[in-house]
């Protein structure tokens, strides 16, 4: 029998909308904060503000948009959501004092929360259940890809050009997210009183419960990783290999891409355990290596195991909460993924901060190790067990 086609123009786009609207998003990202302590004379503090805003409105954002997006329609949330996204990216232009400046960041990650709400859902319509894993994993990869290049066009562009002439930069990759007018999506139809039940808002509306005992493992395992996103120079400068943080992204990326194809097709034909379990243990095999880091090369080997591991982790993770869901309710189930790891990724330098108030980098990164094998328990306890039990029953 045939495989159903995944490499359709509506899956090419809405990849396409992932890929440049996390382009912003990490541009930014990198170059936020010295903008904000050079352009505005703000304090560290004050600079790390204007990143957090970003995050904690589009976290807001996601608290609703799943169950905005399954009523309302996946393109007409696209298509608004766009366009506020392009205005806020133009609007950084004329922020001229810090008080618009986060003003304009707060209304940014309230879009960006949205986008990627209504993007998502589109992916996990588009998708044929029989390809899940493959095409949630290319999907997947196009936010990685711009993970990799987003602060290395950002950084390269603040050492040669002025902020300004960045942004307009970025205007045009915002600008592409418009990409969204042609896709063709099915849009739910309600009856008028149910139009009506279904606009009201209360916690199941916010989370999909199917989907939450995957996306806690999710959120297990973002805090391990948010120690690689917020302390990874400074743990290179401190061991004597500050120069090689700027490539570990980029070998990050280029190890995932280079192994999607073939993990992609392992989920959908092996299941979710035979493919998880091994990557889940390639990534505390990257984080052991990376804390015993003594050269450059071992810095790099961590980081292809730890992309390959947590990349492939992470997308197996969301097209488990995709296919754990009703079918009205897969806009809010990716929601209720990201709403679990963005936070994680938002609370995890907290607490790492506060380990490192007592011990060094490589002692903290070493107890990243043990949380990840923490985590790879919470996975079974969760899931693993529950999927290893439904196979002996079918069989």
């Amino acid at each position: 029998m045939d495989r159903p086609k995944l490499w359709t123009k509506n899956f090419l786009m809405v990849c396409g909308i992932n890929f440049f609207t996390h382009l912003v998003f990490y541009s930014l990202l990198a170059t936020v904060t010295q903008y904000v302590i050079g352009h505005f004379g703000r304090s560290q503090s004050e600079a790390g503000l204007a990143v957090g805003i970003f995050v904690i409105m589009a976290l807001v954002a996601r608290l609703f948009a799943g169950k905005i997006v399954d009523v309302m329609g996946r393109k007409k949330i696209l298509i608004i959501s766009a366009v506020i996204f392009l205005l806020a990216v133009v609007a950084y232009q004329f922020a001229t004092t810090f008080s618009l400046f986060l003003i304009v960041r707060a209304i940014h990650g309230l879009t960006f929360g949205f986008l990627m709400t209504a993007a998502n859902a589109i992916m996990a319509d588009v998708v044929p259940d029989e390809r899940r894993g493959e095409g949630t994993g290319y999907y997947a990869t196009a936010m990685n890809i711009a993970m990799a290049t987003g602060p290395f066009i950002g950084l390269l562009m603040l050492r040669i050009a002025t902020f300004e002439l960045f942004i307009w930069i970025l205007v045009f990759a915002a600008f592409c997210n418009l990409l969204g007018i042609f896709i063709k999506v099915p849009t739910p139809q309600f009856s008028q009183g149910d139009q009506k039940a279904k606009l009201r808002f209360s916690l199941n509306d916010m989370f999909e419960k199917r989907a939450l005992p995957i996306a806690i493992c999710m959120f297990a395992l973002a805090v391990g990783y948010s120690s690689l996103l917020s302390f990874l120079a400074s743990y290179t400068e401190e061991i004597g290999h500050g120069e090689v943080a700027t490539y570990f992204f980029v070998v990050y990326a280029l190890a995932l891409v280079c192994t999607r194809p073939i993990t992609g097709r392992l989920f959908d034909r092996l299941g979710e355990n035979k493919l998880t379990y091994p990557m889940l243990i390639l990534l505390v095999i990257g984080y052991f290596i990376l804390s015993q880091a003594s050269s450059g090369w071992m810095i790099l080997l961590a980081s292809a195991f730890i992309g390959i591991g947590y990349g492939t982790v992470q997308s197996n993770y969301l097209a488990i909460a995709i296919k754990e869901a009703l079918k009205n309710r897969k806009a809010t189930a990716t929601s209720t993924f990201f709403i679990l790891m963005d936070l994680a990724i938002g609370i995890g330098p907290y607490f790492y901060g506060i380990l490192l108030g007592y011990m060094s980098y490589q002692t903290m990164y070493s107890w990243t190790v043990g949380w990840f094998a923490v985590a790879i328990g919470i996975y079974y306890f969760l899931h693993g067990k529950k999927v290893a039990a439904r196979k002996a029953i079918s069989q």
